[in-house]
């Protein structure tokens, strides 16, 4: 599945769970006392297994990532600003947004800053209700969906609220490609083979958190996305998260 690069093709740049991994109900467990039969084998794991006995990964490369992945884990909120470049035919657009997410209220806010034509529109999606809500200054109005209703414009900027899943690259063979050293602090850039795409992942040693990640399709370079101002854990009441505009609501 292309998890990245969907967010460049489809809004420049579901919303499955901000806890997707950590507030499950159930949990898969696999009993490994006794091989399963051959003619039991369940065809997915079949795949899963051929495809994580190909994954190639350094030394370095593992280490990386699994900073990464230990710092995403701990996480129970988030703020940061997410700016999306797309190469579009001969144009190249952007996209800016604020977004906030909370793991304890399952709320998470986008705050659109730039293009102009989406100045001002303010979206949340609230897992506990399944639904969302997108306020549009150009009507003063406020529509509402359920999730599952959703545009897949919407799912797809709200995916990176899903840290665990988001920013795991452990699945995947990953490369070292440099490490370039500033004031005692590393600045590496990853490749990262996500099947069918490949990513360029750029962490500073000081934060583990990816602050840019560019997406290629084959040779074709689709767009990229960077990541700033991120703060791990601040407080987030949800009635500020999910605080909108006075307007009319119109269900979609």
């Amino acid at each position: 599945m292309k998890r990245y690069a969907i967010i460049f093709i489809l809004i420049m740049l579901v919303f499955t769970g901000f806890s997707h991994a950590k507030g499950l109900k159930g949990t898969i467990q696999l009993d490994l006392s006794q091989p399963p039969q051959a003619e039991e084998q369940d065809p997915v794991l079949e795949k899963y297994t051929e495809i994580m006995g190909e994954i190639s990964i350094t030394d370095q490369a593992y280490e990386v990532v699994e900073n990464i992945r230990t710092t995403v884990e701990d996480v129970e909120s988030i703020a940061m600003d997410v700016e999306v470049s797309e190469i579009r035919g001969q144009r190249i657009e952007r996209m800016f947004f604020h977004l906030q997410g909370s793991m304890e209220s399952k709320v998470v806010r986008v705050e659109f800053k730039e293009p102009s034509e989406l100045r001002g529109y303010i979206l949340v999606a609230d897992q506990e209700k399944m639904e969302s809500r997108m306020y549009q200054p150009i009507n003063n109005q406020i529509a509402v969906r359920g999730l599952e209703d959703a545009s897949k414009e919407v799912l797809s900027t709200l995916s990176i609220s899903d840290l665990d899943t988001f920013f795991d690259f452990s699945q995947y063979s990953v490369e070292v490609l440099e490490v370039v050293e500033e004031d005692g602090v590393q600045d590496y850039l990853l490749e990262v083979d996500a099947l069918d795409e490949i990513l360029q992942v750029r962490v500073k040693s000081d934060s583990w958190f990816p602050h840019e990640i560019s997406v290629y399709e084959g040779d074709v370079f689709v767009g990229t996305m960077t990541i700033s101002n991120v703060v791990f854990n601040p407080e987030l009441d949800k009635e500020e998260l999910t605080k909108l505009p006075e307007a009319k609501e119109v269900r979609m």
